[in-house]
């Protein structure tokens, strides 16, 4: 028999992310999913910045449901999608005032139709992985 394909086992396409989101936005499950690696440029970057290495990105209903569920967020529908990208390519890393469960956090902004910011909490003891924790865009 087979066994199941554990959630960090496999990485979503941009249409699993979809439904991902959408599924999570209209239900009540606390999921996880692996949406990305992160590029060497930008390893080497964040642990310039913060001292600590990572290599993968994840997604977890609790940080898709705290962002849009706040109108002051200003999210567009598919803002969340651009997570991967943003990481990979922004200009603006910087380390955050926010922690979240005791771990520290990366603001990483970009222009995307206006700024767009996505607090990354830093996950070290699952080898390296940044999860969101909440994303906002400034009015």
């Amino acid at each position: 028999m087979k066994e199941k394909e554990r959630w960090y086992q496999k990485q979503l396409t941009q249409e699993e992310l979809k439904i991902f989101i959408k599924d999570t936005l209209t239900g009540r499950n606390n999921n996880k999913a692996f949406i990305g690696t992160i590029g060497q440029e930008t390893v080497k970057k964040i642990e310039s910045i913060c001292g600590k290495k990572v290599g993968k990105i994840m997604i977890e209903s609790e940080g898709i449901r705290h962002a849009y569920k706040k109108a002051g967020h200003n999210l567009k529908d598919d803002d969340l999608l651009h997570i991967v990208d943003t990481i990979n390519t922004a200009a603006d890393i910087k380390v955050s005032d926010i922690t979240h469960q005791n771990n520290e956090c990366l603001e990483i902004c970009k222009d995307i139709d206006g700024i767009i910011t996505f607090v990354m909490e830093i996950r070290k003891h699952y080898g390296g992985w940044l999860t969101l924790v909440t994303c906002y865009r400034l009015k």
